[in-house]
């Protein structure tokens, strides 16, 4: 076996700028070293430092979130992959590109009791769309094998159904030196958007689901063109579709439904696009209560039966489906109008909860603070569920790990997201959730235009809206598990600003100053 060719490192730094990445996530380390040097020498790549390897992985995922591309990670061999395999996982359900790239020792090494070494090709499994080893050959054939690699690897990641790819890199010594050399680049593939031929006209009872998705503006213009059309349509903050006639609030919209009006709110047909759906009744209300027919909407290679009746799952981005839909569809606008006043009377039932410290009227205050346009990460648990219960009249953009919705990694996303981000950021998020997240704050580039809002109710809040943890004797120790950290005292050890609120005259008041970290305190119910 012979040693990395270094110019083959310098042809993937190279290689990623000419393919569109331009920011990279480095956490440093020794095994490491010629990829961090050949990518902070590609002058048309953004290096960022991140030491901890599991918020750097989640501050790339928040960068891929807002940018919409693909965006590098660079990680020493060893252990330092495995601490980046959560935020890798929600980037595969997401479908968020990342190319996560992690140095090794080369493969005569591994097994061998040598130091900093476990089988890190393959290591990712099912959680990445692909995985590849860059050739460590020295000759022409291994150079064009290598630049082949490189651009099959940041293709499979851009395009169809994006997601994460893995690329291993094995590093021989010397380490700390990189070929300065130009290297040619093979054509990048282009994905062919497919167009899709829908029956004309479609009509009758017709409900457009929307799981959470990135923002787009296109794709919300079109569906509200839907709405304006007859179409019923139930969209999470989290998809980002919003306007007149469009319904947020599913949550408690479809628990308010009686039995006695479930024949009048059940559709003729079902359309689901995006990923997965927060609101645990809208699920069950369309298990029980089915459409003749569903349709699932999007790039995925298996078949997604969220609601267990699918008739046809249709493999086209929701972009590209809806503009063919818009042209055939007719919905009835008094089924819609049912959905719409059931909308109206569940935010008129919130209102008189807004005058006391609870934590409907804490989301009230902050939600009403917030700028026009400007982006919103709610963490998982109690956060992401509260965050369903407003229809969104300011155009927020909202973000969420709700690929595989993991509490662990919350802030860096939100970190990474501001860093590309020329608005306003904001994070709302739970005691347990920010401190579970707390090295996020260990970062040279925390952004100055972000403010996170902690809720601390001394544990997992949402233990406490469940029926069967309070019923066992360990549900205090075991399930909401009480916190005692001095988070003001945490905020001064990493240098970030800190307020504090205990009542809604002290919030209103932290909302009109800017960025830094706000905790607001909440009795135990």
């Amino acid at each position: 076996m012979q040693t990395t060719n270094h110019s083959n490192i310098a042809a993937l730094a190279k290689l990623c700028a000419d393919k569109g990445i331009t920011d990279v996530v480095l956490s440093p380390g020794s095994r490491n070293a010629p990829i961090s040097i050949a990518m902070n020498r590609e002058p048309r790549l953004h290096c960022h430092v991140v030491v901890d390897e599991r918020c750097a992985a989640f501050v790339a995922l928040g960068m891929a979130q807002k940018s919409n591309r693909c965006v590098a990670t660079v990680c020493t061999s060893g252990t330092a992959l495995l601490n980046q395999a959560p935020a890798i996982a929600e980037a595969y359900y997401q479908e968020l590109p990342l190319l996560v790239i992690s140095a090794d020792r080369p493969e005569e090494w591994i097994d061998q009791a040598d130091s900093q070494t476990l089988r890190q090709e393959h290591l990712l499994g099912n959680i990445v769309k692909q995985s590849y080893s860059l050739s460590t050959r020295d000759d022409v054939t291994g150079k064009w094998y290598a630049n082949r690699t490189i651009n099959e690897a940041i293709n499979t990641a851009t395009s169809g159904r994006r997601g994460p790819v893995h690329l291993n890199v094995p590093c021989d010594v010397p380490l700390y030196e990189v070929a300065e050399q130009e290297i040619n680049s093979h054509n990048v593939s282009r994905l062919v958007e497919t167009k899709v031929t829908l029956p004309s006209p479609i009509s009758g009872k017709i409900l457009l689901l929307a799981g959470f998705q990135q923002p787009n503006s296109e794709t919300n213009k079109m569906v509200c063109q839907l709405a304006k059309k007859g179409v019923a349509v139930l969209a999470e903050n989290l998809s980002n579709c919003y306007g007149e006639g469009i319904i947020n609030n599913i949550e408690p919209v479809t628990k308010s439904l009686t039995a006695e009006e479930a024949a009048d709110f059940t559709p003729d047909l079902l359309i689901v696009i995006g990923g997965a759906i927060v609101s645990k009744n809208a699920k069950q209300f369309l298990r029980k209560h089915p459409a003749k027919q569903t349709w699932r909407v999007g790039l995925e290679e298996n078949i997604i039966d969220t609601f267990q009746h699918i008739d046809q799952q249709i493999t086209c981005d929701a972009k590209t489906f809806l503009e063919e839909l818009t042209s055939v569809i007719s919905g009835d606008q008094h089924y819609a109008s049912l959905w719409q006043q059931k909308s109206t009377d569940c935010q008129t039932q919130l209102k008189p909860l807004y005058n006391s410290w609870n934590e409907t009227a804490i989301f009230n205050t902050l939600l009403t603070s917030l700028p026009e346009g400007s982006d919103l990460h709610l963490s998982n648990g109690t956060s992401v569920r509260n965050g369903q219960l407003w229809n969104n009249t300011k155009g927020l953009h909202f973000y969420a790990n709700r690929g595989v919705s993991g509490i662990d990694g919350c802030t860096s996303t939100a970190i990474g997201s501001a860093l590309m981000s020329d608005v306003k950021t904001t994070l709302i998020t739970g005691d347990l959730c920010f401190l579970y997240d707390s090295n996020a704050l260990w970062n040279n580039e925390f952004p100055n235009d972000l403010t996170i809002y902690i809720i601390n109710n001394n544990g997992g809040g949402i233990f406490r809206k469940m029926d069967g943890p309070s019923k066992v004797a360990e549900f205090e120790q075991y399930f909401v598990t009480p916190q005692h950290v001095n988070i003001e005292a945490l905020c001064k050890a990493y240098g970030i600003g800190y307020r504090k609120a205990t009542n809604l005259n002290e919030l209103e008041q932290a909302t009109k100053q800017p960025n830094g970290v706000v905790e607001i305190i909440v009795s135990n119910p």
